[in-house]
Order: structure tokens, then C-alpha cells, then sequence
């Protein structure tokens, strides 16, 4: 498995977690950009990043790459 597929899967992951913070808006109206949101799906996507990296570790050989993922 490459990098970039591991990036390109958490960017995607990401996305689908900002859009799903929509879910709970009850009126079509109160549908806007959010500071708020945007935070949170990135922080997710940083979370769900260290966690897969962590358990998939045997399938990522490069220690400098993954150090610089993993380091906050």
C-alpha cells in the first residue's frame, strides 16, 4: 500500500465526515458554512489517521513518514 493511497483515503473519509455533520440540520435554511464543522471533520481525519496508521504499521515501512505523521 502506498502513501498516498493512505492520504487519499483519510481526505476522503474527511469529506464525507463534513457532510455528515449536516445530517442533523432540520430546516433548509439554517444549511451554511461552519468554522465549527470544518474543524471537527478535520480533527476526525487527524484522529482516524494516527489510529489506522497505528494498527496498519506493519503495512508502511518507511519509519521517517510515519514518524512525521504520527509526531503532533
Amino acid at each position: 500500500m502506498s502513501y498516498w493511497r493512505f492520504v487519499a483515503m483519510i481526505a476522503t473519509s474527511t469529506v464525507v465526515m463534513f457532510g455528515l455533520m449536516y445530517i442533523n440540520t432540520y430546516a433548509y435554511e439554517h444549511i451554511f458554512f461552519s468554522k465549527t464543522r470544518t474543524y471537527m471533520a478535520l480533527l476526525m481525519g487527524a484522529v482516524m489517521a494516527v489510529i489506522m496508521l497505528s494498527f496498519m504499521l506493519s503495512m508502511y515501512a518507511n519509519k521517517a513518514i510515519n514518524i512525521t505523521m504520527l509526531a503532533p
